[in-house]
């Protein structure tokens, strides 16, 4: 395990998390001791050779949709901003 220092902080956006971290954290034990022992509960998804080629195609059909082509910055700006930087 790393010293403190060099661990990279978590961040908890959930009020609700937060407050029942600080609950379970009350007895002494580390955030950090909390948090990854409930990781080890969570089941891990599978990665299998199918389901990872499953993802591979959703991915490409996703990407297929994206216009190619379309604006440089350089058109985007002059349509969307004045000679002054301003919105038009």
């Amino acid at each position: 395990m790393q010293p403190r220092r060099k661990q990279t902080p978590i961040t908890i956006r959930s009020d609700r998390a937060a407050a029942r971290l600080k609950l379970l954290t009350r007895n002494g034990r580390s955030q950090a001791d909390v948090v990854e022992e409930a990781l080890e509960r969570l089941p891990l998804p599978p990665l299998d050779d199918e389901a990872i080629e499953r993802r591979l195609e959703e991915l490409n059909a996703l990407i297929a949709k994206v216009p190619k082509g379309g604006l440089t910055m350089k058109e985007f700006d002059a349509l969307e901003y004045d000679e002054n930087g301003d919105p038009r």
